[in-house]
């Protein structure tokens, strides 16, 4: 499963890569043809990878050897990495004021460009999850704009454990800034996020 999907993200980079080079070689090109062809290409990657995910997760049961958990994890991590490369790439295609959403069976994620205000918040909503993101300016690009991407896969949890311990969506949330010297961002104000999970067959504590 993980070079099937190392296969299908590198692919997917390439042919993104193609098509922002050539938007750049065009000044005069609409630039919502480029929008909209990027966000095919995302798409049918995300079908093909959540059919993936799938077919993987129907193997994998009953067999809880440590290669294949290694490897399912692995997997699902390279998933997760490429997921905020991808919305960093969708969001070059984006001017202040727009997003772009993609909405499968089991993978949402919306790429959304504003202006940075005061006592306002980026909401997301994609089925049982809410995400609230309050603006701030440690968030925010040198032109005071803010760029953030939502993502919530129903089906990767089955890929980071060996059971059922996975009870919610997967939820990704990043902050695209041009220079991020870091992989994480504190906040002044923190996110809010909203999960509904499946009953626990017994009592136990509950984990993010």
């Amino acid at each position: 499963i993980k070079n099937v999907i190392d296969h299908e993200i590198f692919q997917l980079k390439s042919e993104l890569d193609l098509l922002l080079t050539f938007n750049e070689n065009l000044l005069h090109f609409d630039s919502s043809i480029v929008k909209k062809a990027a966000k095919t290409k995302v798409e049918n990657f995300m079908k093909t990878l959540s059919n993936a995910i799938d077919t993987q997760t129907k193997v994998s049961k009953g067999r809880h050897c440590s290669e294949r958990k290694r490897e399912n994890l692995e997997a699902a991590t390279h998933i997760l990495n490429a997921t905020e490369d991808i919305a960093r790439t969708l969001a070059s295609t984006l001017d202040v004021g727009s997003s772009t959403c993609i909405k499968l069976a089991n993978i949402s994620m919306t790429v959304m460009k504003k202006q940075l205000s005061d006592n306002t918040v980026s909401e997301w909503e994609a089925g049982d999850i809410k995400v609230n993101l309050p603006d701030q300016p440690n968030i925010a690009q040198e032109d005071s704009s803010v760029t953030v991407s939502f993502t919530s896969y129903n089906n990767l949890g089955s890929m980071m454990t060996s059971n059922d311990d996975f009870m919610s969506p997967v939820l990704s949330v990043n902050v695209i800034k041009t220079h991020l010297h870091k992989r994480s961002i504190q906040l002044n104000k923190p996110i809010e996020f909203l999960l509904h999970h499946k009953p626990f067959r017994k009592v136990r504590k509950r984990k993010c």
